[in-house]
């Protein structure tokens, strides 16, 4: 990318503002998101929030350099407070700046910064039902130590996961393998010896 990259403070709470009147004015912006979901109780709905990860920030390109940018007009543009810089100078990003802004870009597309259950499916983090979920963190064949109910301290082996999302253990007790149902916060993961 040839264009040259400022970091704008908006006035507060005017990031939108600011943003969408520095791109009537030509200018390319960005700024990072976050995405999470909180329970409404009352509801019993899961709802969607998003906020800024730098509130009153924003990224702002131009293919001009600096001298010929007229800042005029971004100052003018509303909702902007000022363009950061050094001794009233507005200050052109490093190299190497513009590289970790890329990789804030492409970790956002990547959906790093979104903790809904869209992003975690997204990065595998969990499955689309308890089911998968859990075959996915005790896969059939795992180790496995028993760590809470009457079983506490046996060891055994994943052989299947049921619709509930429970895991079904062949358990090493007295002597012999013993079949077990269990939920998934009654067990630990053994780390296998490579």
């Amino acid at each position: 990318m040839g264009q040259n990259w400022f970091v704008i403070r908006s006035n507060i709470k005017c990031e939108d503002k600011a943003e969408r009147n520095l791109r009537d004015a030509g200018f390319l912006t960005y700024a990072p998101w976050q995405k999470f979901e909180r329970f409404n109780s009352r509801k019993k709905v899961w709802i969607q929030h998003q906020m800024r990860l730098a509130p009153r920030y924003l990224f702002m390109a131009s293919d001009l350099s600096t001298d010929d940018v007229p800042w005029y007009v971004v100052r003018a543009c509303e909702g902007v407070e000022s363009v950061l810089g050094i001794n009233g100078s507005p200050h052109r990003l490093s190299t190497a700046e513009v590289a970790s802004l890329h990789e804030i870009m492409k970790a956002e597309a990547d959906f790093a910064f979104d903790e809904t259950r869209d992003g975690k499916l997204h990065r595998r983090e969990i499955g689309k039902t308890k089911k998968e979920t859990t075959r996915m963190k005790f896969p059939v064949g795992s180790k496995v130590r028993i760590s809470d109910g009457p079983f506490t301290s046996f060891n055994g082996e994943v052989t299947n996961v049921n619709g509930r999302g429970h895991l079904l253990v062949m358990a090493s007790m007295f002597g012999r393998m013993t079949p077990v149902e269990l939920e998934v916060g009654q067990v630990e993961a053994i780390a296998s010896a490579a």
